[in-house]
């Protein structure tokens, strides 16, 4: 009768603990900062200049970081994968964004957060070329004729634009300790 009474106890606890948790994903804890994309800008393009000459391509993520908690956060760094679309739902990776900025978030506000990624067309080439070689020859695509074609047209944003693997560490000064949130988006929104 005791062994049946202490599964029935474990059993409750067991499903209560996770009835409890059932609406949170695992980065959406209440009180814990959540970074969303709200839109890529283009913040500078160079004119086309035939490869292997570079082309600069300034873009500017606009990130709306919301700080649910009753104090105030510590943005101490943050990072993300920059991907274009190269095939419908297929992205290729072409660089890394990393910001070192210590940047102060009010408690209970959504506020904006700006990073600025400059890319360009030889080094977008060389990340098609290398990182990105099995899954060009996959899709069949021209390295060449794809560069171009992105740098040509985004103006339009006529493909999607992928913030991935994206990690931003929060610091709460010592109220909860340090708050890692991970973070993916596609611009634009499908």
């Amino acid at each position: 009768m005791r062994k049946l009474f202490l599964m029935l106890l474990i059993m409750i606890f067991g499903i209560s603990g996770v009835m409890g948790c059932a609406g949170l994903r695992p980065t959406d804890e209440a009180g814990k900062p959540k970074i969303t994309l709200e839109r890529v800008e283009l913040s500078r393009l160079a004119p086309w200049t035939e490869l292997p000459v570079p082309t600069m391509i300034g873009l500017g993520f606009l990130l709306n970081v919301d700080n649910p908690s009753s104090y105030a956060i510590k943005l101490e760094n943050c990072k993300f994968a920059v991907l274009f679309e190269a095939a419908p739902n297929e992205f290729m990776v072409l660089s890394t964004a990393t910001t070192y900025d210590y940047i102060y978030f009010a408690p209970k506000t959504v506020s904006q957060y700006r990073v600025v990624e400059f890319l360009d067309s030889r080094g977008v080439q060389l990340a098609l070329l290398l990182p990105n070689q099995v899954k060009m020859q996959a899709l069949k695509l021209n390295t060449n004729e794809l560069v171009k074609k992105w740098f040509t047209t985004i103006g339009d944003f006529p493909f999607a634009i992928k913030v991935a693997e994206g990690m931003a560490v929060f610091s709460s000064e010592g109220v909860k300790g340090d708050f890692f949130v991970p973070f993916e988006e596609t611009f634009p929104k499908k």
